[in-house]
């Protein structure tokens, strides 16, 4: 009662009526009427196959990239493989889940509701060794008197018990100024759906009526009210044996079927279908092409595909995940060394060409190894292949320098 009770006061401040005869500004409670008369929920998103295939390309992308924490060295950086974070967020968070369920479940809770809860357990001496996710309907924020922020975490026997941030690591989607938690897009984008649902449930109650248009019975005749009744439901009953045995209708008694649904061609039905696809394509920000409508397709490779995929839909979800791990899993004296980041390097792997030069590139320039390039195709690396080669055309500036000063001094000394 005192959830019910804080909500509406916070819809009232908003300047929503609260009224029972305006039903519209009650529709946080689950889902609402739309303008086609449909409702739309979180559940709705996955019932539509664009919006399922968006929702499942991001989130099992997001699922397979290898998830690593590194650390900080004074050659660069090298995996933190002795710290307990690495062990959990790479291979096994908790008892009953693999490293990329578990990233999978929460790109799926940041696809459909905008945000994502993860418990994290620590022993008693603060060291982590479990990482739970939390459905959003068991987590409420809450702002205490004193302006800081608190979980309600509810539990399995309804007892709801107080988190801090590092216990709770909440990862928030995109979302507004003073808003706790990011938008859903079922809310949002609730008319988008609904349009998209209503033609499905156009085309399916019109082909499973065996594709015949919804009319009208007309007569010269009068009728009374039962007698009209009892001819429109002798009428459904006839016209749907008749359907069911294959067999030609016959209409008596100088009754006449009048078809008043607007033809499909006319109504653009395949057209308007390909708008709603290109339309939840928009919503999640995926690229048509990634949705199986290849005509839309635009790139002259995979790889130019897979990184406008990468730098336009996953990076904004690969950062936000990156960076509430940090301040959840990690202390503050580890979050100066150590870091958590995704390898993106496989889905920017292009073919077998395109890797073949980069590589020939990159051993040229001297930043490769013969063995680095063999460990990024999974071969086995080799004793003595570990040098790196440059041209010898080639010289760092300050060699070529002094060696230009050298011959000045030379020429100007003159032969011995």
């Amino acid at each position: 009662m005192n959830l019910i009770r804080r909500t509406m006061m916070r819809l009232a401040l908003k300047g929503a009526d609260m009224s029972l005869l305006e039903p519209a500004d009650w529709q946080w409670i689950g889902g609402g009427p739309t303008w086609s008369k449909v409702s739309v929920d979180e559940k709705t998103q996955l019932q539509i196959a664009a919006a399922f295939s968006c929702i499942r390309l991001i989130s099992e992308t997001v699922g397979t990239l290898p998830l690593k924490l590194y650390r900080k060295t004074s050659k660069g950086r090298e995996q933190a493989v002795d710290h307990a974070a690495h062990r959990l967020v790479s291979r096994q968070p908790n008892e009953y889940m693999t490293a990329v369920e578990w990233k999978e479940s929460m790109a799926v809770s940041l696809c459909t509701l905008g945000q994502a809860y993860n418990r994290a357990i620590r022993r008693p001496d603060g060291k982590l060794y479990s990482i739970i996710p939390v459905p959003k309907s068991k987590v409420k924020p809450e702002l205490t008197s004193d302006g800081s922020l608190l979980y309600l975490f509810t539990r399995n026997d309804g007892q709801q018990i107080p988190l801090k941030r590092e216990e709770i690591c909440p990862i928030r989607g995109f979302g507004n100024v003073g808003e706790i938690e990011g938008f859903a897009p079922h809310r949002l984008h609730a008319n988008s759906l609904a349009l998209t649902v209503a033609v499905e449930k156009y085309g399916a109650e019109f082909f499973g009526s065996g594709g015949r248009p919804t009319g009208v019975l007309t007569t010269d005749l009068e009728f009374r009210k039962d007698q009209r009744d009892g001819i429109r439901d002798g009428f459904n009953k006839y016209v749907r044996e008749s359907w069911l045995s294959g067999l030609l209708p016959i209409l008596e008694k100088g009754l006449k079927y009048q078809p008043v649904t607007t033809p499909n061609n006319e109504a653009q039905f395949i057209e308007t279908r390909k708008l709603q696809i290109a339309e939840v394509a928009r919503i999640y920000r995926v690229p048509v092409s990634m949705l199986m409508e290849m005509d839309k397709a635009s790139y002259n490779n995979s790889e130019q595909a897979n990184k406008h995929f990468l730098d336009y839909t996953l990076l904004p979800y690969l950062v936000r995940i990156e960076q509430g791990l940090n301040t959840c899993l990690l202390t503050e004296k580890e979050q100066i060394d150590h870091y958590f980041e995704f390898d993106v390097r496989g889905l920017l792997r292009g073919d077998s060409t395109q890797r073949a030069s980069y590589y020939v590139q990159m051993r040229m320039a001297g930043a490769m190894s013969q063995n680095e390039i063999r460990e990024l195709e999974n071969m086995p690396t080799r004793d003595g292949a570990d040098d790196l080669h440059v041209p010898l055309n080639m010289a760092p500036s300050d060699l070529l320098r002094e060696i230009q000063l050298d011959k000045a001094g030379a020429s100007k000394n003159g032969p011995n």
